[in-house]
């Protein structure tokens, strides 16, 4: 055979083995994870939608926005300690990662710096990479969180190395709770969003523990689906009472919520409400995870009818089923570039100031319904325009490999 022959030969050869290794890797990865990783991000999108209406006297504005922000944050810095787990007991460390989130980190700054030049009329040069309480936030968690793991690497590859990295979570989740009511905080503020470093390092931790304990999440789990349905109406039906309780929500210092109008009992021990709010917040993301493994498996179940309608209106139930699975998917893995990207459009929506009118009573509610769906829709162009690969790369930099 001749040598051109052979190279393509050799080259077909590695094409099989490449696509076999998708194929593995594809077989890894849970379906349910990356479906509900995309309705995570759906819910971060919608959420800065909505953040503008947040004390609209509509409860359909402020109910939402204060509903998605009571798990959507925490439920990320699980699903990403989860993840970053697996990867980094088979690699360690990774400082090509870690790299690549302080250049996203920087390209977020720059480009929210232009969108508050542009539809803020700020007249700063430069944006202030030191203190950062705005979305680019989560870039500098994930930085210092995965460094925290720096010291546990002789412990990676060893058989009794899991009790002792066990152990060292469950320290650092206990840790950051009291260090997040410092009173340097008065003084740190958003300094390098150490504020929410402290204040959702537990959830990030405790992902990990959950990927080293092996919890299943393919099958529904009866005691926290039940207590996040019934936080998730508490949150609906008694939202005025909780308002000043939901500081937490954001992950800020401890002398922001102490300084809020909350029970005397709470301001003595204020520690408590960051405590609560763990299993709050979870227990309320698990019951809308639990609601897409219930869809997935109901749709699993029906079976089509004898009748040609029948079997019409099953495979047209089926295709909707798919499609919306298959979205909510690839949506999940290509959550970073529409995490990273969709704010400037959030900003320039609103530069005419349109939520505005949604400030005042007197709205009917077929107008506030209109603007909701429009929003919804709005939100999930955004996901289908920024959810690419080509973005997903570029926000990957070829560093963390």
């Amino acid at each position: 055979m001749k040598k051109g022959g052979r190279v393509t030969l050799r080259e077909s050869i590695r094409k099989e083995e490449r696509k076999e290794k998708g194929r593995d890797k594809t077989k890894k990865r849970v379906k349910e994870l990356d479906s509900f990783k995309g309705f995570l991000i759906f819910l971060v999108v919608l959420g800065h939608f909505l953040l503008p209406l947040s004390d609209s006297p509509y409860p359909l504005f402020n109910r939402s926005f204060y509903l998605i922000y009571s798990f959507h944050m925490p439920a990320f810095l699980f699903l990403s300690g989860y993840f970053a787990y697996g990867k980094w007991k088979k690699r360690g460390t990774s400082f090509r990662s870690l790299f690549s989130y302080l250049l996203l980190y920087i390209l977020m700054k720059f480009m929210l710096h232009r969108a508050d030049i542009l539809f803020y009329d700020v007249h700063t040069t430069w944006p202030d990479f030191f203190h950062e309480s705005s979305t680019p936030w989560y870039l500098l968690v994930l930085f210092f969180l995965e460094l925290t793991l720096l010291p546990m690497e002789i412990f990676r590859r060893k058989k009794t190395g899991e009790q002792v990295i066990s152990f060292y979570f469950l320290c650092l989740i206990v840790l950051s709770i009291p260090l997040s009511f410092m009173k340097i905080g008065e003084e740190w503020k958003d300094f390098l969003a150490s504020d929410r470093i402290l204040g959702f390092a537990p959830f990030f931790y405790l992902g990990m523990l959950a990927k080293l304990g092996d919890f299943s999440f393919q099958k529904i789990h009866r005691t926290p689906f039940v207590l996040g349905f019934c936080f998730t109406l508490i949150i609906i039906l008694f939202l005025p009472k909780l308002l000043p309780y939901t500081r937490v929500f954001y992950g800020t210092w401890g002398y922001r919520i102490e300084g809020e109008a909350i029970l005397p009992f709470f301001k003595k021990h204020p520690t408590l409400i960051r405590i609560a709010f763990i299993p709050f917040s979870l227990c309320i993301a698990y019951f809308f995870y639990g609601l897409l493994i219930f869809l997935r498996q109901k749709k699993e179940s029906i079976q089509p009818e004898i009748t040609s309608r029948g079997s019409q209106i099953y495979f047209g139930m089926e295709r909707v089923f798919q499609d919306r699975e298959t979205f909510l998917m690839k949506m999940g893995h290509y959550s970073m570039p529409i995490y990273v990207f969709h704010r400037p459009f959030r900003d320039a929506f609103f530069a005419g100031g349109l939520e505005q009118p949604f400030w005042h009573e007197g709205i009917p509610f077929w107008l506030i319904l209109l603007f909701y769906i429009f929003l919804l829709l709005l939100s999930l162009l955004l996901l289908f325009v920024l959810g690419r690969k080509t973005l997903d790369n570029l926000c990957r930099f070829r560093f963390t490999g």
